[in-house]
């Protein structure tokens, strides 16, 4: 080999170690970073159902990198907000009811989160949740015949005064469209003796576009529960036809299921399923929600779609609902 080759080569080796060396400090070096800081914004979680008041959740968004007080969940809530429900000519002002306030047992607190579809845990304190509604929201759970409730195929219009801002947004209760029927079919390869089934919806579609539902399901004293991968359907695959879908079952939280047996329903059991007519924006909102990719941190971020205008996030929904109940034989 020439000399002058031999100090090439030397000298390729020199820098590839100087490079390597540049590497490995960076790999150790502190880099500051300024994450810029988001102004809390209001986030709104709001509906209104066939035959009952108006219930309005009412927070501040948390920075992404802020301290989040888990301990303290009440200190999110936005107090003092000026709210307003109207449909056509008529309109109600929202009153705030916190839980700490209200003359309950612990037990029918818990019972009444429940029923907001909070999930209790054993090991913490209730959270002091605040919500806004009619202003005669017990005597109207107690004895019925409330103020001011959700009617079928009408429009709902809400105000937020708060924090300086004036929220607005709008939804309506859909003309009621339910199903034809619950049926239950041995669930896809079954073993021997099994005591679990599946329960089809049977329904038909009706031939124009544009109809959208949210549902939750019920076993036995259990509360209504959400099912886990998607609780919102949209009529786009199935106009104008009469279809069975498999009714996805929804779990409490931490609940342990084995995979083999997840959104199945045991022989016995009485199956009650809430159905719900929605809008397309209450749709497109829980729709992007349930498919933003938080599962997975190699997913895409979705957007999801608010219908509240004027600054804030979240969701003004409305609900038509309507309940079926199957007993599946033993």
């Amino acid at each position: 080999m020439k000399k002058g080759a031999s100090k090439f080569i030397h000298l390729k080796s020199l820098v590839a170690a100087i490079l390597v060396s540049c590497l490995v400090a960076s790999c150790t070096k502190q880099i500051d970073v300024e994450i810029p800081k988001q102004d809390a914004q209001l986030v709104v979680e709001g509906n209104i159902d066939v035959g009952q008041p108006p219930l309005i959740f009412l927070t501040r968004s948390q920075n992404f990198f802020g301290n989040i007080n888990v301990n303290d969940l009440s200190s999110y809530y936005v107090h003092n907000a000026r709210i307003w429900v109207r449909h056509e000519n008529d309109s109600v002002q929202l009153a705030e009811f916190c839980l700490n306030n209200l003359p309950l047992t612990q037990r029918q607190k818990e019972d009444l989160l429940r029923s907001f579809g909070f999930r209790i845990s054993d090991s913490l304190p209730l959270p002091n949740v605040c919500l806004y509604s009619v202003p005669d929201l017990f005597s109207c759970i107690l004895n019925g015949g409330c103020s001011f409730t959700g009617k079928f195929n009408s429009k709902y219009h809400l105000r937020i005064e708060a924090d300086g801002k004036v929220l607005t947004a709008t939804t309506t209760i859909p003309r009621a469209i339910g199903i034809k029927s619950l049926e239950v079919r041995p669930r896809p390869r079954p073993v021997e003796n099994d005591s679990f089934v599946s329960v089809f919806v049977n329904l038909e579609v009706p031939d124009t576009f544009g109809n959208f539902v949210r549902y939750w399901t019920k076993r036995n004293s259990e509360p209504f529960y959400l099912p886990a991968s998607q609780s919102v359907w949209s009529d786009k695959l199935f106009v104008g036809l009469d279809i069975a879908l498999p009714l996805e079952r929804g779990y409490p939280p931490r609940a342990n299921v084995k995979p083999e047996d997840y959104s199945y329903f045991l022989k016995g059991d009485t199956v009650t399923l809430r159905w719900a007519n929605i809008d397309s924006r209450t749709y497109d909102f829980y729709n992007t929600l349930e498919n933003d990719g938080g599962q997975s941190p190699f997913s895409n971020p979705v957007r999801v779609l608010s219908n509240i205008e004027g600054g804030g996030l979240g969701v003004w929904a409305g609900y038509g609902s309507q309940y079926y109940t199957i007993i599946i034989p033993r």
